[in-house]
């Protein structure tokens, strides 16, 4: 907080102290001149605003705009703090969603044009243009986001053959099969990576698209990030995150980032249906540049997954906010 008689002695306070890279976070007349709240966000030693205002960058040639208060922007930046996601994420995606309040007044349309300007939505077609291996950490529902994909194939009277790369031993062909019921002949099996290469050379001589399901990788360990670089390296399929909604939002981010380094460039959002707050996934996904293709908002097999849709998210996003911090009917 700097104390000035005059709103330029102040900046001049700002500069001295805090560098070029300070911001402000409010300012406001006090009697005998004015109050000037700032922060720096170089990494590691910033502050988040913890006020429902803009930020304003300081501009040496130019003149700093006053906060700005909306309603409707600070109750969508509530909303997903609420939900866990972090302050600046919640500020940068409720101040992209102001252009929308000239046209609308619910919350929904504002957090869906916020989500629409920081995210990418690309969702899996029914029988996608390219085989899919899913990858992701221990028990965030690789195996039943592989039955899902295989029974919407069928639904959408196409198919796609769910491979079960059994590479560490964990029977993953009867836990596909104990989803698959209706689909049985469909699964394949391969124990070692050379099944896996001549099964999907032989999928493709017959036309056929495989969604693979890989064992459980864990993105904070080397080795296990190391071998999914090789093998994305060799075989000729999108590798496809499926990463739970629960969880802290640093290590969501982390695993996030681990992912998109290794080449991952799409995500199927999993157990949106059990967690209440879900803005972590959402700004993690985010900032590591990995677009939303499905979302998992049921347990069941059928209909288990729907495509991504800003519109969507900012739903689900608002649908279990408290009454304070989002309209009732606004999901």
């Amino acid at each position: 907080m700097f104390a000035a008689e005059s709103l330029e002695a102040a900046k001049a306070m700002i500069f001295a102290e805090m560098g070029d890279d300070a911001i402000i976070l409010s300012e406001r007349e006090v009697p005998g001149g004015v109050e000037v709240r700032a922060a720096t966000d170089k990494l590691g030693g910033g502050m988040v605003p913890s006020e429902p205002r803009f930020v304003t960058r300081i501009d040496r040639t130019g003149v700093m705009g006053r906060p700005q208060e909306n309603p409707l922007r600070n109750r969508v930046r509530d909303a997903l703090l609420w939900h866990g996601a972090p302050p600046r994420f919640a500020d940068r995606v409720a101040d992209a969603g102001i252009p929308a309040s000239v046209k609308s007044s619910d919350p929904a349309d504002i957090l869906a044009c916020g989500l629409d300007a920081l995210i990418s939505c690309d969702p899996i077609a029914a029988r996608p243009v390219r085989d899919i291996i899913l990858v992701g950490p221990p028990g965030h529902g690789r195996t039943a986001t592989a039955a899902k994909l295989t029974r919407r194939a069928a639904v959408a009277d196409t198919r796609i053959l769910p491979v079960a790369a059994d590479l560490d031993a964990t029977a993953g062909g009867a836990q596909l099969a104990a989803y698959l019921e209706l689909e049985q002949e469909q699964i394949r099996v391969a124990r070692t990576p050379d099944d896996l290469f001549e099964l999907l050379r032989t999928a493709r001589e017959d036309g056929d698209r495989c969604v693979i399901d890989l064992p459980a990788i864990v993105p904070f360990d080397r080795e296990d990030m190391a071998s999914l670089k090789d093998l994305i390296a060799v075989i000729d399929a999108e590798p496809v995150l499926v990463i739970s909604a629960e969880g802290h939002p640093d290590d969501l981010a982390d695993a996030a980032h681990a992912f998109a380094d290794a080449g991952v460039k799409r995500a199927i959002v999993s157990k949106l249906d059990v967690t209440r707050r879900r803005g972590g996934i959402v700004a993690a996904l985010s900032g590591a540049g990995i677009s939303f293709a499905q979302l998992g908002i049921t347990p069941f097999i059928g209909g288990g997954l729907t495509p991504a849709t800003p519109a969507r998210l900012s739903k689900i996003l608002l649908e279990e906010a408290s009454a304070d911090f989002a309209l009732r009917g606004a999901a």
